[in-house]
């Protein structure tokens, strides 16, 4: 018993430096040569997206849906291109539009089910790195509106 907790001690020791050794190199790049911390820029964002699947009457029915504020957020016009394509397409299976987005650069981040009407619903939360855009703040924009209608 002495043996093991020893062990577990020294193992504990161990990481306990090489994790202090490796906050002392992170420190030292952040540095500039006057003393100061670099920032960096950040040059993209994720914008996220919805994928539904349901069962109807022994047919899968997906969905690929966007936020409208997403249009607002990004002003790459062949992205918006494509994004009203997608949504608009009817996939076959959540395999095929899972498959297609990911050609397209979008990553799953969650799954969950919920019960839905028709039975089980799952919603696949996917995201897709967009270069980045300023700020988009609608609290400040006097034109819009609750719902995300100008």
């Amino acid at each position: 018993m002495k043996k093991m907790l020893m062990t577990m001690a020294l193992c504990g020791l161990a990481l306990a430096g090489s994790a202090q050794k490796n906050m002392s190199q992170m420190s030292a790049k952040g540095q500039d040569p006057r003393g100061g911390v670099t920032r960096t820029r950040v040059h993209e964002v994720k914008l996220v997206g919805e994928i539904t699947s349901s069962v109807i009457a022994n047919n899968e029915v997906v969905k690929f849906n966007v936020d409208d504020i997403v249009y607002q957020i990004t002003e790459d016009q062949g992205f918006l291109k494509y994004l009203d394509e997608a949504t608009n397409f009817r996939f076959e299976s959540a395999g095929q539009a899972l498959n297609v987005l990911a050609s397209h650069g979008w990553e799953v981040n969650s799954v969950f089910t919920t019960k839905g009407r028709q039975g089980d619903e799952v919603h696949y939360v996917v995201s897709c790195a967009v270069p980045m855009t300023p700020p988009y703040s609608p609290w400040l924009d006097p034109n819009f509106r609750r719902g995300g209608k100008k």
